[in-house]
């Protein structure tokens, strides 16, 4: 990053800025600088650098009673900041998904891409990085002799619009900046959503329900980077302690996973549960889990017992759908399999099919190659 310092302090002093005001100014630029971050003084400055207008950044931020649709109609800002639908889960519950406006959403990746970015996150972290996946956070935990698996609840809940704020405080914004930055990437959720959380997480999140701050919306391109920010700093607890007690530590999202092999010391729940809840977090006692040598054990999905593969289970399911689709033709297997894709035509089941092919080749190229053999000899006409 760099910043014209000479033609800024020429401007000032013609403008009859104080050496105090400039000082000020060359200082702050400086640490934004030294941080390889872009130098901005205001939201009106955002905007000449987004190359949009100011007007319309402030409507972005301004106080919204209710949901409306905001647009601008060459007189006013009208607008809808989010659109809404849900995504079925594994265990048959429902993940709402905001998924913001066009021109929101290009202002969350310029965000994304200038700024967050360039925060230096732990090498714990596996989750929603450009050099890191599922395959090399479970490759961390292979051949153990036992893993431990700890959830983190309600994760992007927990990341309110104060905890964002001050992410971008740290990076070295001004107040008012940083206060606009975290407006733009948090949203307030609605009623609904608040009141379809399970009796578990409204008995331990009974605070943050009763005031239903703004939050990360998952559906942002902002909230994945937002979020890794946030756990940072639980990340290099872990790490620490791991080079202490000997084991192995990583995180994908919301999923912390401890382990041994022969040697070394897993660190107790207790342990556990308090440095997540010293870093703003929960943990799901749900969902932790010990999987010991000699059983199954897997690690964001995928297994790690003799190397790192997919569940047969998972292999065969898709297997079986290449079968049928070449033995009764597309249209039947889907009228077969009718509950499991409602709406799904010959299109989207080949999308849906072929994004699970290219998912087990990343992991397992050898065993992908026969079934992209039979995935091939589909006629999808029929």
């Amino acid at each position: 990053m760099s910043f014209p310092f000479e033609q800024f302090i020429t401007l000032a002093k013609e403008q009859n800025k104080s050496q105090e005001f400039i000082d000020n100014c060359v200082d702050y630029a400086q640490g934004l600088i030294h941080k390889n971050l872009p130098v901005i003084f205001s939201l009106e400055h955002l905007a000449i650098l987004i190359g949009i207008q100011s007007k319309y950044l402030r409507m972005l931020i301004g106080d919204y009673k209710g949901f409306d649709n905001y647009y601008y109609d060459g007189q006013e800002f009208k607008y809808k900041r989010y659109n809404y639908f849900k995504l079925r889960k594994k265990d048959g519950n429902y993940r709402e998904i905001m998924s913001p406006a066009k021109d929101l959403k290009y202002i969350q990746k310029w965000i994304l891409i200038n700024i967050l970015s360039k925060y230096p996150l732990a090498e714990s972290c596996s989750g929603f990085r450009k050099e890191k996946s599922i395959y090399e956070n479970a490759k961390a935990h292979e051949n153990s002799q036992i893993i431990l698996k700890v959830d983190l609840l309600k994760f992007y809940d927990t990341i309110t619009e104060k905890r964002v704020y001050g992410v971008f405080k740290s990076l070295g914004y001004v107040n008012n900046l940083a206060y606009s930055f975290a407006k733009i990437t948090t949203a307030k959720h609605r009623q609904s959503y608040w009141d379809d959380f399970d009796k578990n997480s409204k008995e331990i999140l009974e605070n943050l329900i009763e005031i239903m701050p703004p939050i990360l919306p998952q559906g942002a391109p902002t909230s994945p980077t937002l979020s890794n920010i946030l756990a940072t700093k639980m990340d290099y607890r872990f790490e620490a302690l791991s080079k202490k007690l000997n084991f192995r530590y990583s995180r994908y999202a919301d999923d912390l996973t401890f382990s041994i092999n022969n040697e070394g010391k897993l660190p107790s729940l207790k342990l556990v549960s308090k440095i997540i809840s010293d870093e703003g977090f929960f943990m799901n006692d749900k969902k932790t889990k010990y999987m010991k040598r000699g059983c199954k054990q897997y690690v964001t999905g995928l297994t790690t017992t003799n190397g790192i593969n997919l569940s047969k289970d998972y292999r065969k399911g898709i297997i079986e759908h290449i079968y049928y689709c070449r033995k009764f033709g597309v249209n039947e297997h889907l009228e077969r399999r009718k509950a499991d894709f409602p709406k799904y035509n010959n299109i989207k089941f080949h999308d849906w099919l072929y994004g699970h092919m290219c998912y087990i080749k990343s992991i397992n190229e050898k065993a992908s190659k026969k079934m992209l053999e039979d995935f091939n000899k589909i006629n999808w006409y029929v």
